[in-house]
C-alpha cells in the first residue's frame, strides 16, 4: 500500500512541476505581448504622421467615423478569429491550381479505378484530401458569402493590387490567379512577377491588375542586387504610383520586437505620405508546424505555450509580432488582415517535405481569399 501512494505521490509531483511550468511560460509570454503592445502604442503616440488616421481608413468609401471604424473592425475580427474549422463532405467547386506547379504538389491529376480521367465532381470529392474538404464557419452574428468571379470582378472592378512581402506571400498571389483566370498565366517567377490582368477587360468592368515583389522584411529603401538571397530587398517602390491597394506581408525573415517594429512604421510612414488616400493591408504571418506532412486533419486545438516555446525559427514569436503590426497597421488607417488564427490549427494540407510553412492550392490557405473579398466587401 505504502509503494502504491509513493508512486501516486510521485506521479503527482511531476504533473503538478510541469503544469506549474507551463502556466509560468504562459503568463511569461502573455506578459511578453502585453509589453510589446504597449510600447507599440506609445511610439504611435508620438509619430504625427498618424494622428490624421484617428477614424478613417483610407481607400473606403463607407468608413469615415470612430462608429463605422469600430463596427467595421468588430465584424472583421469576428470573421477571421471567431469561426471554427468543419468538415463539409459535400461535393462542391474548388479553386483550380493552374500557376506554380509547386502549390499543386498535393492535388495532381485524378484518375478513377479504369484508369481515365475523373470527370465528375462526385468521383473527384471521394479521392481528394479531407484538408480540401474543411470549411471556415463564422458565428451567426457575423456571417461571411462566398462569391463567384463575376461578383468579385464587380467588387475589384479599377482596383490595382500590389502585394509585397516573402515568398509565402507569393502564394497570395498564386490564389488571386487561379480564382480569376481559366488558364496559367505567364510570370516571370516569385521574385518579381509582372502586372497581370485579373478581371476579363472586354468585359464592363474598370480594369484591375494585380503584381507581386518579393520584399522579405519590407525595406522601402530596397536592394537591387545582394549576396543574401535569404533576405531578398527587390526594389518595389518604383511604379508604386500605379497602383491603389497595397497588400503588405513582412514574414519568416527574423529580426528582434525592436528592428521589426521600427522597420515596419518606417515603411507604412514613408507609403502614408506619398499616398494617404490609398488602401492599405498588411496579411497576419502564419505559423510553420512540425511533421506537417504526417498531417490529415487539422489540430484540435492550436499549440500550447510550451509547444510554442520549443518551435524553431521563432515561429513561437510571430503571434507576438502579428499584434506589434495590427497596431502600426491600423494607427495608420490600414487593414490588419488575421489569417494567423484561421491558419494555426492547419497542420494539413502543407506542401509538405522540407515546406511546412505554405500549403497546397486548393487547400486550408483558399480561405485567404474569403477574407479578402469580405474585408473589400465592407469598406467598397
Amino acid at each position: 500500500m505504502s509503494r502504491i501512494l509513493f508512486t501516486l505521490s510521485v506521479v503527482f509531483l511531476i504533473v503538478y512541476f510541469f503544469d506549474f511550468k507551463h502556466y509560468n511560460l504562459a503568463e511569461k509570454r502573455q506578459k511578453l505581448e502585453q509589453d510589446a503592445v504597449r510600447i507599440t502604442r506609445q511610439k504611435i503616440k508620438n509619430i504625427k504622421e498618424f494622428e490624421k488616421f484617428g477614424n478613417l481608413i483610407p481607400g473606403s468609401n463607407r468608413i469615415n467615423n470612430d462608429e463605422s471604424l469600430n463596427q467595421f473592425r468588430d465584424r472583421l475580427e469576428c470573421v477571421t478569429t471567431k469561426g471554427k474549422w468543419e468538415l463539409d463532405l459535400t461535393p462542391r467547386p474548388l479553386i483550380r491550381h493552374k500557376q506554380e506547379p509547386l502549390y499543386g504538389k498535393c492535388y495532381k491529376k485524378l484518375k478513377n479505378s479504369s484508369g481515365n480521367q475523373v470527370i465528375s465532381m462526385e468521383e473527384e470529392w471521394k479521392l481528394i484530401p479531407n484538408s480540401v474538404k474543411y470549411v471556415w464557419k463564422t458565428p451567426e452574428e457575423c456571417p461571411m458569402q462566398k462569391i463567384n468571379v463575376e461578383q468579385a470582378c464587380d467588387l475589384i472592378s479599377g482596383l490595382r493590387f500590389y502585394l509585397v512581402g516573402d515568398r509565402l506571400h507569393y502564394q497570395l498571389h498564386e490564389l488571386l490567379l487561379d480564382f480569376f483566370h481559366e488558364g496559367p498565366v505567364q510570370c516571370y517567377g516569385e521574385a518579381n512577377c509582372k502586372e497581370h490582368t485579373l478581371c476579363d477587360i472586354t468585359s464592363s468592368h474598370n480594369i484591375s491588375t494585380m503584381k507581386f515583389v518579393r520584399n522579405d522584411i519590407l525595406s522601402f529603401k530596397s536592394q537591387s542586387s545582394q549576396k543574401n538571397i535569404r533576405d531578398l530587398q527587390l526594389p518595389w517602390v518604383p511604379g508604386i504610383q500605379n497602383f491603389n491597394v497595397f497588400i503588405l506581408n513582412k514574414g519568416h525573415h527574423w529580426r528582434d520586437d525592436e528592428t521589426f517594429r521600427d522597420s515596419l512604421i518606417n515603411t507604412i510612414i514613408n507609403l502614408r505620405k506619398r499616398y494617404q488616400k490609398y488602401l492599405i493591408i498588411y496579411r497576419a504571418t502564419t505559423i510553420g508546424h512540425l511533421n506537417c506532412q504526417n498531417a490529415k486533419n487539422p489540430l484540435p486545438i492550436p499549440p500550447n505555450a510550451t509547444e510554442l516555446e520549443n518551435f524553431p525559427y521563432h515561429w513561437g514569436d510571430i503571434h507576438r509580432q502579428n499584434l506589434i503590426a495590427k497596431e502600426i497597421v491600423e494607427a495608420a488607417g490600414g487593414i490588419f488582415l488575421d489569417v494567423e488564427s484561421a491558419m494555426i490549427t492547419r497542420v494539413d494540407g502543407h506542401i509538405g517535405g522540407q515546406d511546412c510553412l505554405r500549403w497546397c492550392i486548393p487547400g486550408p490557405a483558399d480561405v485567404w481569399l474569403d477574407f479578402l473579398f469580405y474585408t473589400l466587401q465592407e469598406l467598397l
